[in-house]
């Protein structure tokens, strides 16, 4: 059960991504951080692609600097997630 709503937050969270960029004026994330999360998440990904892994993390980090915006609001919010 705690897995599947797992895999319904994933897949809310992901609905949002499409072909064209977000405009993310105003918002405080370094390069050094989008740099940092782009290749932490594609080492970490499985069970797919190369190509699909790419495209999955610049859509989480797009969510993530729609969500947050800082990449300091968005390190506490994740440091305080639980690690799965």
């Amino acid at each position: 059960m705690k897995h599947a709503m797992i895999l319904a937050a994933a897949a809310a969270f992901l609905w949002g991504c499409g072909e064209r960029e977000p405009d993310f004026s105003g918002k405080d994330f370094s390069q050094e951080f989008k740099d940092g999360y782009l290749n932490s998440c594609q080492l970490q990904a499985r069970g797919m692609s190369s190509a699909n892994a790419k495209k999955y993390c610049q859509c989480s980090l797009n969510q993530l600097m729609t969500y947050w915006n800082s990449e300091k609001e968005a390190g506490e919010a994740m440091e305080a997630m639980a690690p799965y």
